[in-house]
């Protein structure tokens, strides 16, 4: 069952904290004054602006620029959890000297990820100070926020060509005519996630009707480009933050 928990801190304009246990409701769109930063604790978000949409694996950061027009829902129909702190764009301007445009979507920093996690934990001022003065490091210029929208649409059609085989980065990059590190780089800014995280994401979206029709695990690991069912379990739970048979049972 889902729980949340909602908290006002006397700190930074009496910074406001929320957190959410199994998440599976589907937010219209919507926005706030703030900005959103969501620890993702387990299974994985999907957040979708008027123009494009990013996926926040759980240890990653994800964020909603203020006054975003966006709407949030889980990869998965069994849920995911977050904490998510809500920062007056003031406060963050106080930390970057005077000007923050945007921040990335998707913040892979697993020192940040804790430093953010222990200010959720404790309430402590010098802990969400520290972890404020983190994240102003990751702000970008308005340019960058949505640069790469429409840039990779065909990654889709790729992936259901080679629908059991191994996608090669090299090869990959290669089709969108960038250099390997131009290419991983770019296609983070775009979907928060590399280009092999994406693909996996994919095949893991199709197996979900093989594993409702009682395939066996090892069918369903080696059509979609599993090494073995091992590989196949281990990367659905860390995703979707349950495993195949706890995906059945729900």
């Amino acid at each position: 069952m889902p729980s949340f928990e909602f908290r006002r801190l006397p700190h930074f304009d009496n910074t406001e904290l929320f957190s959410s246990e199994n998440e599976c409701a589907y937010f219209p769109f919507h926005f706030h004054d703030f900005y959103c930063v969501s620890l993702i604790t387990n299974g994985t978000e999907m957040l979708k602006n008027t123009e494009q949409d990013f996926i926040a694996p759980a240890g990653t950061i994800s964020i909603t620029q203020a006054g975003e027009v966006h709407r949030n829902h889980s990869l998965s129909e069994t849920g995911y959890s977050y904490k998510t702190i809500y920062i007056n764009p003031d406060v963050l301007r106080h930390f970057n000297g005077g000007r923050v445009d945007a921040l990335e979507r998707v913040i892979h920093n697993k020192a940040l990820y804790q430093s953010f996690l222990q200010a959720f934990r404790k309430s402590d001022v010098r802990e969400l100070e520290s972890a404020i003065e983190g994240l102003a490091r990751h702000a970008v210029r308005p340019y960058e926020k949505n640069k790469w929208t429409g840039c990779f649409s065909r990654i889709d059609d790729i992936i259901e060509s080679y629908p059991n085989k191994p996608i090669d980065t090299d090869w990959l990059c290669r089709q969108f005519c960038m250099s390997k590190f131009h290419f991983i780089r770019a296609f983070k800014n775009a979907k928060g996630i590399t280009p092999q995280t994406y693909i996996m994401l994919y095949r893991l979206g199709k197996t979900r009707k093989m594993l409702l029709e009682g395939a066996p695990l090892a069918e369903i690991a080696y059509s979609h480009g599993f090494y073995d069912p091992s590989h196949f379990t281990h990367s659905f739970k860390k995703y979707f933050g349950v495993s195949p048979s706890k995906y059945l049972q729900a």
